[in-house]
């Protein structure tokens, strides 16, 4: 487990020259040990999180759209327009909105006091940005800016006139649209356990954004899956387990309770922010005196097998059954 107070957490201030652009962000991600812009592979994470804030008036980039990240917004404070495609919508605290790649947007700050947000990014290998109002494009690794000058495929290939040819301009690329949810919109679903030792609801806000439950991008969900969950008074929000490749990251809004793993109890409260690695055996226990109210963001692999130690069961992500295991011989069904 990795834990890291929000209170703890710097906020960094980024500003253009002629100071259009103005924003303040705390790292959270790399607060919990994620390497910047970086991959599984490279020391990131499979996901980040970033706690933004924006002052009247300002926006903290440019208009822009990627061609592999996936980026979600949760307005938490203030009010704004977001710009998606050739449209603005307003936006103000509670409103969703998720910008898969090819979505052109950029949030700016319409009131007279600071916009706040969370902004869940994912962590493509490589990508490719590009700037609308500018004609810009960016990549990734190398994080390159530059202007696009179309030339012939085969342009400084051959020592020939025919390479040097510039061709027509090409059109932009198809606008993917944007995806937008009312947090006061989404239904809360109430699960309890047979005994009521687990009694929580949650809201599904992925799936209000139109992903799909326990699916990746190519079956039609999101890189990441995020949800709402309040759990009653002296309840426990789920049973203690672990994931193989599941990473879940628990960011506590209110209440009071504790988080268990190996390495002990640690009491969690407003502002508190839990990251469980695969292998990391969790759970979360609510107070008896307090509800507990808490924001999940899970990367969604294609398989993934769960552990309950308490229970010595096992779990599969699909087809979504648990049991027991009996052990027998590595040849055994076999000849």
């Amino acid at each position: 487990m990795k834990h890291v107070h929000l209170d703890a957490v710097p906020w960094a201030e980024w500003t253009s020259p002629g100071g259009k652009f103005h924003g303040f962000g705390q790292q959270v991600s790399e607060a919990l040990g994620a390497v910047t812009n970086a991959n599984l592979a490279a020391g990131g994470h499979p996901f980040d999180l970033e706690i933004g804030r924006l002052p009247p008036g300002k926006s903290g980039c440019p208009f822009h759209a990627h061609s592999a990240q996936w980026e979600c917004y949760w307005i938490r404070s203030g009010r704004g327009v977001m710009r998606h495609g050739s449209e603005r919508r307003e936006v103000k605290a509670g409103d969703l909105a998720l910008h898969p790649p090819g979505s052109s947007h950029q949030l700016i700050n319409t009131g007279d006091t600071d916009l706040t947000y969370y902004l869940v990014a994912d962590n493509p290998l490589t990508e490719v940005w590009r700037y609308p109002d500018s004609n810009k494009w960016g990549f990734r690794p190398g994080g390159g800016i530059f202007l696009r000058q179309e030339v012939d495929y085969h342009f400084g290939e051959e020592d020939s006139p025919e390479s040097r040819q510039t061709p027509s301009p090409r059109p932009a690329p198809p606008e993917t649209p944007a995806r937008f949810a009312r947090m006061d919109d989404i239904p809360w679903d109430h699960r309890r356990s047979p005994k009521g030792r687990y009694d929580n609801r949650r809201r599904d806000l992925s799936l209000a954004l139109g992903g799909i439950r326990n699916a990746g991008v190519p079956a039609g969900g999101h890189p990441f899956d995020l949800q709402i969950r309040r759990a009653a008074p002296g309840t426990l929000l789920c049973p203690y387990h672990s994931h193989v490749t599941q990473w879940e990251l628990f960011v506590f809004l209110d209440g009071r309770g504790t988080v268990r793993t190996p390495e002990g109890n640690r009491a969690v409260g407003p502002g508190d922010v839990v990251l469980h690695p695969p292998g990391c055996p969790h759970q979360t226990i609510v107070a008896a005196d307090s509800e507990l109210e808490c924001l999940i963001i899970a990367d969604n692999p294609p398989a993934d097998v769960f552990h309950y130690p308490d229970s010595n069961k096992w779990g599969l992500l699909t087809p979504g059954k648990f049991f027991r295991m009996t052990e027998v011989d590595y040849f055994d069904g076999e000849e």
